[in-house]
């Protein structure tokens, strides 16, 4: 198996974190998609499986903090335990 280079690692992470802003958004337009639909999760997964823990654990942390800081999805009370639930799937 080949091993990834650090470069291509850092460029997918980049663009799991960029759809852990932009698939929230998306789902919420959609009426009651996100009640039902958690989709921050799918990047923080991708990221962990394809590019290793580290990076995964990079996204699970920086995602959720970057969609609150630009459109405050998630609230920041429920902030603390989510950062705690996505920078574990990234680690898995």
């Amino acid at each position: 198996m080949v091993r990834m280079s650090y470069v291509k690692r850092s460029v997918i992470t980049a663009a799991c974190i960029g759809l852990c802003v932009v698939l929230p958004m998306a789902f919420h337009a959609i009426p009651n998609a996100g009640s039902l639909l958690s989709p921050m999760h799918i990047p923080v997964l991708l990221s962990g499986l394809i590019c290793g823990w580290s990076f995964g654990l990079l996204c699970g942390l920086a995602g959720p903090l970057l969609s609150t800081l630009i459109t405050g999805m998630p609230p920041v009370a429920y902030l603390p335990p989510m950062l705690v639930e996505l920078a574990v799937y990234g680690l898995v």
